[in-house]
């Protein structure tokens, strides 16, 4: 059985990352597209796991608590990241004045500061995710 909620977890994450990657053009904080594979791969087979076995079922798989959890996921990192702005609307940058305290390197820095804290929630979140599906699937054998 836990072959099947592997597919099944696979399954969701291919359909959902396609769909929010060419429908949308975002997946996520994370610019790959593997990254939010990934992420909805181990939240669709956690949620498999752990929720309770309700709804239709396929080869004795509940597989409707790993569709909706990927699915509000996607849905939640899709609302919350804020979309690249359009090379074709982008306002050219103003000259920086003798009175300003930023210069083009702080700006730089930040986007460094900020892809560095989002690696690390990253990989934070796939440690958690992947322990909460081991031990899922752990429960369910021993």
């Amino acid at each position: 059985m836990e072959f099947i909620g592997i597919l099944f977890a696979l399954l969701f994450a291919t359909i959902l990352t396609a769909f929010f990657n060419l429908a949308f053009k975002n997946t996520g904080p994370w610019s790959g597209f593997w990254v939010f594979f990934i992420l909805l791969f181990f939240i669709a087979l956690a949620a498999g796991e752990w929720a309770a076995p309700r709804g239709p079922s396929a080869w004795g798989y509940y597989w409707a608590p790993g569709l909706i959890a990927a699915l509000i996921f996607a849905l939640i990192l899709a609302a919350v990241t804020p979309r690249a702005p359009h090379s074709a609307s982008r306002k050219p940058k103003k000259p920086a004045s003798s009175g300003d305290l930023q210069t083009p390197g702080d700006e730089r820095e930040e986007d460094i500061v900020i892809s560095a804290i989002m690696g690390v929630f990253f990989w934070i979140l796939i440690s958690v995710l992947v322990l909460i599906a081991i031990v899922g699937v752990a429960t369910k054998i021993l």
